[in-house]
């Protein structure tokens, strides 16, 4: 059945052709926050990753100095953008991963869920990939910049749903146990100037109203 939202978002993802660079100061702080609060959460030996929705590689960069990292993308064009070497990227939907069970100590999705149709289809397939957790990061409805922005943007309309405890219920509702959860976060990967970094870089701790939230799942 043709589906004109998942239409949408393909020629959406298809047209970008210019974003920052993962090496940006703006975007290195924006994932080192998160990455460091799933290191914390997780244990020392979860080693191999999956990561659902990589686009041009704004968490890849960070989380594969980390973890032994595969990026997977639905479009072709993000995916040509992110600096994983071509042997660590796969194209396919979060949907159908295209990977057996338990093929992944940690399975990982930033900033995807909210583009997509039906996000539990989404979440059970990464349950199922998942060998040990499964870490869930989208933006906080509950901050006003966040909400205003996902009003304002058409293509990021689904973020007005994700508060905290939706996010944490999501994936509760396919079988997922919390481990850690979170909202933290003031750093915008694409918006924040650099020469902003020294006071916002502050503001990348919890807090209620922080920009992202974040759960840490067991499978």
């Amino acid at each position: 059945m043709f589906d004109p939202d998942a239409e949408e978002q393909r020629r959406y993802w298809a047209g970008i052709r210019r974003r920052r660079d993962p090496t940006h100061p703006a975007v290195e702080a924006f994932a080192a926050s998160k990455l460091a609060f799933i290191r914390d959460a997780l244990p020392g030996d979860a080693r191999t990753m999956l990561e659902v929705g990589a686009g041009n590689g704004y968490f890849s960069r960070s989380f594969a100095e980390a973890f032994d990292l595969t990026a997977l993308d639905a479009s072709a064009n993000m995916l040509a953008m992110n600096p994983l070497p071509p042997a660590r990227k796969v194209e396919g939907v979060a949907e159908a991963l295209p990977f057996a069970d338990d093929a992944f100590d940690v399975v990982f999705a930033g900033n995807l869920l909210h583009h997509l149709e039906a996000p539990a289809i989404a979440v059970r397939e990464m349950a199922r990939v998942a060998r040990r957790h499964v870490v869930l990061l989208e933006p906080n409805a509950l901050n006003p910049a966040m909400l205003l922005f996902g009003l304002l943007k058409r293509a990021e309309r689904g973020a007005l749903k994700f508060t905290p405890g939706y996010l944490r219920d999501l994936g509760r509702g396919v079988g997922l146990r919390l481990r850690a959860a979170t909202v933290l976060g003031a750093v915008l990967p694409n918006r924040t100037p650099a020469a902003a970094l020294p006071l916002v870089r502050h503001l990348e701790r919890p807090s209620p109203l922080g920009f992202y939230a974040i759960a840490v799942f067991d499978v």
